[in-house]
């Protein structure tokens, strides 16, 4: 049996009236949602009697004025994108806390303790207490803390694309995370690479000098869309993905 390449052909849906039907693009196994007017068309401005309309709910904009993936389907804005990271970022901050917990109790005991002894020796006149047993207990929270949510991010991002294409703050707020040159099923290659290239910074923390350099990375990278022709975050390059609107 000869496999139809991916790309797109004429819409196939019996729902979609003739005057209305354009291209609907088929992945290589199926028929995705995505659609897009028959070559030549032009979007109309949705108005009665409009013959197409390629991307319902965005009032007619002339495609030319609206950030698209080659296939025509519209990009996220940075604030979507900047919401988005906020909402994943408050609920995997409350899972690493809560499985955490025990290293979190520590690292504030270990603070009220030496605050404590620093206020005494202050009011004594007496040196300042030794810190290397304070330091040497900060230290190892804080690594146990990092492992934790290096895994967390991982299972929570990498699962999250893998099943549904989008985080949770992703599809609050309507996006999904596509290749940017063909929608389809994203490969696990393609989800891992796009981990990396957003939470490596966690890996280099580990890596003295490095580790403050890397500290960086996550500000650059959420920055990155603002100013990048292809609305693609530095992570998003890495696995060749581009986020885009659902509604």
């Amino acid at each position: 049996m000869t496999q139809i390449p991916a790309g797109w052909y004429p819409d196939p849906d019996p729902d979609v009236p003739d005057q209305q039907r354009g291209q609907r693009y088929w992945d290589g196994a199926t028929w995705t949602e995505h659609v897009q007017a028959p070559p030549g068309a032009y979007p109309q401005d949705g108005g009665p009697g409009a013959p197409y309309s390629p991307m319902p709910g965005y009032g007619g904009v002339p495609t030319s004025l609206v950030a698209t993936t080659p296939d025509g389907q519209p990009l996220a804005g940075w604030w979507q994108r900047a919401g988005a990271y906020v909402v994943d970022l408050i609920i995997t901050s409350a899972v690493v806390s809560l499985i955490g917990l025990p290293w979190v109790r520590d690292m504030f005991a270990a603070f009220s303790d030496v605050f404590r002894d620093a206020m005494e020796a202050a009011r004594e006149g007496s040196p300042m207490p030794d810190q290397s047993a304070f330091q040497a207990e900060v230290a190892e929270a804080a690594i146990w803390l990092a492992l934790i949510r290096l895994g967390v991010d991982l299972v929570y991002h990498a699962g999250f694309l893998k099943w549904r294409a989008a985080t949770p703050g992703k599809l609050l707020l309507g996006l999904r995370v596509r290749l940017r040159e063909a929608p389809g099923t994203l490969s696990w290659a393609t989800v891992l690479r796009r981990w990396l290239g957003q939470f490596w910074f966690n890996l280099a923390a580990f890596i003295p000098l490095i580790g403050g350099v890397a500290g960086f990375w996550p500000l650059v990278d959420l920055l990155w869309p603002l100013w990048d022709d292809k609305k693609q975050a530095l992570h998003d390059k890495v696995a060749k993905t581009n986020v885009v609107r659902t509604r």
